[in-house]
């Protein structure tokens, strides 16, 4: 069951502070900009062997289908 949020359920931050140490708990949670940029290089790496291998694919239901006399 899916709880609906609402402006009485949701409970504001008493000062400052409190804020402060809510914003930096969800620190450890975030992607580092190393994070990102490795995962960048893996989903390129990804495409790329993706796109050769469709294209071997291709290749080779083309010579079963239409064999070459």
């Amino acid at each position: 069951m899916v709880a609906e949020i609402t402006h009485g359920t949701l409970q504001q931050p008493a000062n400052l502070s409190e804020r402060v140490a809510r914003l930096e708990g969800a620190y450890p949670h975030l992607a580092t900009k190393a994070d990102l940029q490795a995962m960048q290089a893996t989903l390129i790496k990804w495409i790329v062997g993706t796109g050769i291998g469709l294209f071997i694919a291709m290749i080779a239901a083309l010579q079963w289908f239409f064999p070459s006399p």
